[in-house]
């Protein structure tokens, strides 16, 4: 099930980030957190539950038009969450706006899970950026490439 975060998930998704840290380069827990507080405030952040427990989270600006965090549990991967989570953020955005998310770029062995869920949900590559002194990738979707 997709939903909104709720204030009551946070320890759920400091549990999580604890698991997936090392898979963001630059992450520092308390600016996640207040960023993720916010997100919440600003109905900006998504989460799907298996089994009764999260299985990935996703962080989007409606004003930046950016799909700013995306997690998935190791024991959630490759079942379609976040590809689902990016098809419910879509939902929030009209037809031919543009997103985009930043990544790692093509060849980083950090990125190739990312790359792939985010070329499969139809993102392109786009220019190439250094963020938090780590060479990146931006990448965009025209969003109804998958509201379909």
């Amino acid at each position: 099930m997709i939903r909104y975060v709720t204030k009551e998930d946070i320890n759920k998704v400091r549990s999580m980030m604890e698991q997936v840290k090392e898979a963001f380069p630059g992450y520092q827990e308390t600016e996640f957190l207040e960023a993720l507080d916010k997100a919440i405030d600003d109905k900006e952040a998504l989460l799907e539950e298996k089994e009764g427990r999260l299985a990935g989270m996703l962080t989007f600006s409606y004003q930046e038009k950016e799909l700013m965090f995306l997690a998935v549990m190791p024991e959630f991967r490759k079942q379609g969450v976040g590809k689902r989570l990016i098809k419910r953020m879509a939902e929030c955005f009209e037809d031919g706006e543009v997103v985009h998310v930043i990544t790692f770029r093509e060849g980083d062995q950090k990125g190739m899970a990312a790359r792939y869920c985010y070329h499969s949900c139809g993102f392109v590559d786009d220019e190439e950026l250094v963020v938090f002194e780590y060479p990146c990738q931006k990448m965009v979707l025209k969003v109804e490439q998958i509201k379909g």
